[in-house]
């Protein structure tokens, strides 16, 4: 069967009322899920797997992608409004996304993210028809040594995140990968720091973590300042969500640009958008003429990430349909599902099961629309909500924390563990120890140590430096430092 064929085939399968109700009942349900802190895409697709046996497949598919994609938004919308991250993925949008809510220009920001991720997944949907016949090399080409220095590219944002003092910002990430190491040897299976206590033999989760240092530490200090997340009235915003739609075109480039390092990152086995989310970020930070205004409510800083994490479904879906390979945390759910439903990733599935994968192409590309309709559609209402009294505000998105705090894992003490983190979150914030750059190297600990045992266990040594691949991504790494660094420095007064 030809692309096009398929194409057509696939479109007339999804294009009936029942798609579309499915379709609709997942988007509805991702949203909610996604503006559940700590739940997310992973935690959505999870609890509709008991639907994905001896249902039709297309109806199955519509629901499950439909919600894995709403949760994007919905992850968006806390990180904008609240402060707190829906999931990890959506940890960049507190950046600069937050800062605009404390401008009163939530509704740009919230119409900059949905369009922006509308913009990034129908990008991805178009990518990943179009490499199917092409991808595989490129896929067999990348190793742990290549993940590894894209790693180690992620920690030199904190040149990029750090105002003032570099010091702090080295700090406050070695704090957080410091943090990331306790609990057992992702290798090795040897416990670390974990004192005797079964509870951190698991470590210490990172959605707890980011509940915590974000959400509870935002609550602790709107307390104390006895005031409310906005300087305005709600309802007195001077921005709108059309503003922040056309914001989205008019950074084409910059959506351009995010939504095809989303697709990079989401083709690459196991990185996940978590990084690809960050990793958009600093790049528009360090493409951009005036990098300055980021961290203070940039349109450009909500615009990139959203894109990415947009794209990233396009490029996740592909290692996982040709070669059974999660893209991700949520693609491996995702993987579970597909097997529940007969559909068995491999070569197959790019060849005589074309017409399956352009249902998945149709569904997403739907899916991202009518996200993005709702979205649109709710934004205004959502934008009054920081406005709303302190007294009524701080009880309801602490219960919000407590009730995502335990439900990641159903532990109690990851209710203490994220109140700890809130302390900490706010004694950093107020010493101007960067919040950013502790999750930085919380998010990307793991994923250095994991690959650097892989890469020295090759050959005895460090393979990095044996490969023409990782070794033109390290110069592009010590590169862009270098600029960071030199334009920061010019910079500073």
């Amino acid at each position: 069967m030809d692309i096009f064929s398929a194409a057509l085939s696939a479109l007339n399968l999804v294009l009936t009322i029942e798609i579309f109700f499915m379709l609709l009942i997942g988007i509805c349900y991702g949203i909610f899920i996604g503006l559940m802190p700590g739940l997310g895409g992973i935690v959505a697709i999870a609890l509709l797997l008991p639907f994905t046996i001896g249902f039709d497949i297309t109806a199955t598919l519509a629901l499950l992608l439909g919600a894995h994609i709403a949760t994007i938004w919905g992850g968006s919308v806390t990180s904008i409004l609240f402060n707190v991250p829906g999931s990890a993925k959506s940890l960049a949008l507190v950046f600069d996304g937050h800062p605009m809510t404390k401008k009163g220009e939530a509704s740009r920001a919230l119409g900059a993210s949905a369009m922006a991720a509308l913009l990034g997944g129908i990008i991805g949907a178009i990518f990943l028809a179009l490499s199917i016949p092409i991808i595989r090399p490129v896929m067999l080409s990348i190793g742990p040594s290549e993940y590894l220095v894209l790693a180690l590219w992620g920690l030199t944002i904190i040149a990029t995140f750090s105002e003032g003092s570099m010091l702090k910002g080295a700090i406050a990430t070695c704090l957080g990968m410091m943090i990331a190491f306790i609990g057992m040897d992702p290798i090795t299976g040897t416990p670390r720091f974990w004192f005797d206590s079964i509870y951190l033999m698991d470590g210490i989760y990172f959605p707890i973590a980011m509940i915590g240092m974000f959400a509870i530490s935002e609550m602790i200090k709107l307390y104390i300042k006895k005031g409310s997340f906005i300087e305005r009235v709600a309802g007195q915003e001077d921005s709108s969500v059309l503003t922040g739609c056309m914001d989205a075109f008019k950074h084409w480039w910059l959506v351009i640009r995010s939504s095809l390092l989303g697709l990079w990152i989401g083709v690459l086995p196991g990185i996940g958008a978590s990084v690809g989310g960050i990793a958009a970020y600093a790049q528009a930070v360090q493409t951009s003429k005036d990098p300055d205004k980021f961290g203070k409510g940039a349109v450009e800083g909500v615009i990139a990430p959203d894109a990415t994490l947009g794209a990233n479904e396009g490029g996740g879906l592909l290692p996982t349909l040709a070669f059974g390979i999660p893209g991700g945390e949520s693609m491996a759910i995702l993987l579970v599902a597909f097997l529940n439903m007969g559909i068995v990733p491999g070569p197959q599935m790019l060849t005589t099961d074309l017409d399956l994968v352009f249902v998945m192409v149709w569904i997403i590309v739907f899916a991202n629309l009518f996200t993005t309709l709702l979205g649109l559609i709710i934004s205004p209402k959502l934008a009054k909500l920081p406005g709303i009294n302190p007294n009524i505000m701080i009880p309801m998105v602490l219960s919000v924390c407590i009730f995502g705090a335990y439900a990641t894992r159903g532990y109690f003490l990851d209710v203490a563990v994220a109140f700890l983190f809130g302390i900490l979150g706010y004694y950093m914030d107020k010493f101007n120890f960067s919040r950013a750059n502790f999750v930085i190297g919380m998010v990307l600990a793991d994923m250095i140590e994991r690959n650097l045992h892989i890469s020295i266990g090759l050959d005895g040594s460090l393979f990095i430096f044996n490969k023409p691949v990782s070794i033109a991504m390290l110069c592009l790494l010590v590169i862009t430092t270098f600029l960071s660094l030199n334009r920061k420095k010019k910079n500073t007064p």
